[in-house]
């Protein structure tokens, strides 16, 4: 074989291997890139599952605060707001002590005077001692019938009614601090029902 052709044998088989060298880092390069492109994929998908806010559960809405609860036993009329009612009733109450000047008076026996707007009585005040009974008392009405009493000696108790039943008694062992006083609503016990009866015949006996 001759030297030149001897020559051109390994210079091509040089070229080859040097071919062959920069095809497979080439190719090695290409298969690292694709494994980085990869992982970065995967990473940015576990990046965004944990930044992407959890959705939120409904919470449950607290009840707002309400006020403190009355000694009330049993409540059978659930669908009244006692002191929704009772803040109308004293409305009604100021109004009536506001124009008590202006209404006819009916004095009866025992210096018991009756108050009317024309035919409609709107309040009744008892004296102390009326009766047989150790109480100033006051009556005071809607529409012809009993909605507040009040009766008062050394202690006070105030009787809101609603069509016909005594929905509160609020007691105060003191009449002079109206404030130091305990609710009782719709209750049923032997003492408030005998209150009920009491107030409301005689509030009753009132309208003609």
């Amino acid at each position: 074989m001759k030297k030149g052709t001897v020559i051109g044998i390994v210079i091509g088989l040089l070229i080859a291997l040097v071919i062959g060298g920069v095809m497979g880092v080439m190719a090695m390069r290409i298969f690292m890139l694709e494994e980085d492109l990869a992982e970065q994929t995967q990473q940015e998908s576990v990046v965004s599952s944990e930044e992407t806010p959890a959705v939120q559960q409904p919470q449950t809405q607290q009840p707002a605060p309400q006020p403190q609860p009355s000694q009330t036993q049993e409540n059978d009329h659930p669908w009244v707001d006692v002191e929704t009612e009772v803040s109308r009733i004293r409305a009604i109450y100021n109004d009536t002590v506001a124009n008590m000047d202006r209404w006819s008076v009916v004095v009866e026996q025992e210096g018991i005077n009756m108050y009317y707007n024309e035919w409609d009585l709107k309040c009744v005040i008892v004296p102390r001692g009326a009766w047989g009974m150790d109480y100033s008392r006051y009556y005071y009405y809607e529409n012809q019938e009993l909605i507040f009493a009040y009766y008062e000696a050394k202690d006070a108790h105030r009787f809101y009614f609603y069509e016909g039943e005594l929905m509160r008694w609020r007691y105060s062992p003191n009449a002079q601090d109206a404030q130091n006083a305990t609710n009782y609503d719709w209750a049923n016990t032997a003492e408030f029902t005998q209150w009920e009866k009491t107030v409301w015949n005689e509030g009753s006996s009132f309208v003609y």
